[in-house]
């Protein structure tokens, strides 16, 4: 049994190595796309709102004052009642940039915040669209430049980028940011190692022609959630898509701050895992299984016969290229994170993980607002 036990911790180390170590190569040659000599494409930033009229009277004017020659920022206000059409439509008095489309019902066959995304994406007048949330706010100016640069090349279709949530005190808070910081050096660091199989809506751009091309949403309309990953998973391949990262491009949003109203997006978002394709699936359990081996079996592999010293090392490197990945997409990505206490973190996670996913088998309906 000791034998046994002692062969998966080693090839449970060995997998979690090699993948940190992939994408710490990946994450260390990574270059920016060039911004290009003009910066001429046009983009069209599409927010969709419901009841966010706090967040967007704290957030709009850092989409509207980009520092960019050609965009416009669509909101679409997905049936508010709370006094976001009279926001809006007194801003745009001021503002030429902003457009506003107006959602009085959604139909039945489509979830509602893919609606709200099909109805910005048809009234767009650019090619390029850039996605944000009402509750984000871009680090800087240079947000669309940034996002923008790989379009130059008509290659790209759909373009990558990197979304944190703001600090603050508490478990709770950590917890989300490492959520977030974990989930985004996955989905990065697989892309640019030729494997997109999701991106983020708060931060995520592709051209229309795509989108329309491809029916929208296509067979995964009806679904709650997905309208970002699942999107890029149907789309997405080695050739189409870049990724960006640059602490010009990061985009910050406001945490869930209770543990009831997180529990409920993270099961949204785990409840669209289960359409990604069998490799996807396969390769994320095993990264995670590997991890929750490592951490549980360490102590009875360190007290078996063969001493303590072989199972400290096979931690040790694991740790140290742990390490190096995740400083190498902090630095890229210019996430502030404190990761002196990512390994607690990365404990609490993993069996927080394991109980949301448990939920998930059980949950029949989720919901986005």
């Amino acid at each position: 049994m000791q034998e046994i036990l002692w062969v998966i911790f080693v090839i449970s180390g060995g997998i979690l190595f090699f993948f940190y170590f992939s994408i710490s190569i990946a994450f260390a040659f990574y270059k920016s796309p060039s911004s290009g000599p003009d910066g001429k494409t046009g983009i069209s930033v599409i927010i969709c709102a419901y009841n966010e009229l706090d967040n967007l009277k704290a957030n709009i004017m850092d989409f509207l004052h980009q520092d960019y020659p050609a965009f416009e920022v669509i909101v679409v206000d997905d049936r508010s009642s709370d006094g976001t059409y009279d926001f809006l439509f007194n801003l745009k008095e001021k503002n030429d940039r902003l457009r506003i489309v107006r959602i009085d019902e959604t139909p039945d066959h489509i979830d509602n915040k893919k609606y709200a995304v099909t109805l910005g994406v048809r009234a767009a007048k650019h090619d390029v669209i850039l996605l944000s949330d009402a509750d984000c706010r871009p680090a800087g100016n240079q947000w669309i430049t940034g996002m923008a640069a790989p379009f130059i090349s008509e290659k790209i279709r759909i373009a990558l980028g990197y979304s944190q949530y703001l600090r603050k005190k508490g478990l709770l808070n950590a917890l989300i940011r490492f959520d977030t910081f974990w989930t985004g050096l996955q989905y990065t660091g697989l892309a640019l190692l030729g494997k997109p199989y999701m991106g983020v809506g708060r931060n995520l751009a592709y051209r229309k022609s795509l989108f329309l091309d491809n029916r929208g949403f296509g067979r995964y309309q009806h679904i709650t959630g997905g309208d970002d990953d699942l999107f890029v998973k149907e789309n997405a391949d080695r050739h189409n898509t870049a990724v960006v990262m640059s602490p010009e491009t990061l985009v910050v949003s406001k945490p869930k701050t209770s543990r009831k109203a997180f529990n409920a997006q993270k099961t949204r978002h785990l409840s669209t895992g289960k359409h990604y394709r069998p490799f996807t699936r396969m390769l994320l359990g095993m990264i995670f299984m590997a991890k929750f081996i490592l951490i549980t079996a360490f102590i009875p592999v360190i007290l078996s016969a063969r001493g303590p010293l072989p199972g400290v090392f096979i931690l040790t490197i694991t740790c140290l290229a742990f390490l190096a990945a995740i400083l190498l997409f902090k630095k890229r990505t210019g996430d502030p994170a404190r990761v002196g206490w990512f390994p607690l973190l990365d404990i609490v996670y993993i069996f927080y993980y394991l109980t949301m996913g448990v939920k998930v088998i059980f949950t029949k309906k989720v919901r986005w607002n």
